[in-house]
């Protein structure tokens, strides 16, 4: 990795960029969340989508959740090489990964609490592998 920071302007365009998807994906997930309503679910398209196959559910509410993290990860990331001119550590990382993968958690249960994590865990590697 070299060791040029880019320009300000660019890192505050980027960083507005990602905070933006974050919200929409996170809007999505709240969306999902509130179909997945006992009250309303047989009216809703996730009502229609666990009748046709309820696996399917769990895969698109997972990689909504994966959406925030990895647009979440970008913006802390950006963030603190904007604010700070240091890079972020893996710290960063891991506290982002662990606040995506409750809110999933809580949200939509154990099982896509569980393949979120799997799934962002894929993104932490790659990251990783960005490294060297």
């Amino acid at each position: 990795m070299s060791d040029e920071f880019p320009e300000r302007n660019e890192m505050l365009r980027s960083t507005i960029i990602t905070i933006f998807l974050t919200v929409v994906f996170l809007i999505i997930g709240l969306a999902l969340w509130a179909w997945s309503s006992p009250d309303i679910i047989e009216t809703s398209p996730i009502g229609a989508l666990n009748n046709f196959n309820p696996f399917v559910t769990v895969l698109i509410e997972a990689l909504s959740m994966l959406c925030v993290f990895i647009f979440f990860s970008v913006t802390v990331i950006n963030l603190r090489l904007f604010i700070s001119q240091v890079r972020a550590g893996w710290f960063e990382i891991v506290t982002t990964f662990i606040i995506v993968t409750a809110i999933s958690w809580l949200m939509f249960g154990s099982a896509v609490g569980g393949v979120t994590a799997i799934f962002s865990l894929g993104f932490i590697v790659y990251l990783y592998l960005l490294q060297e």
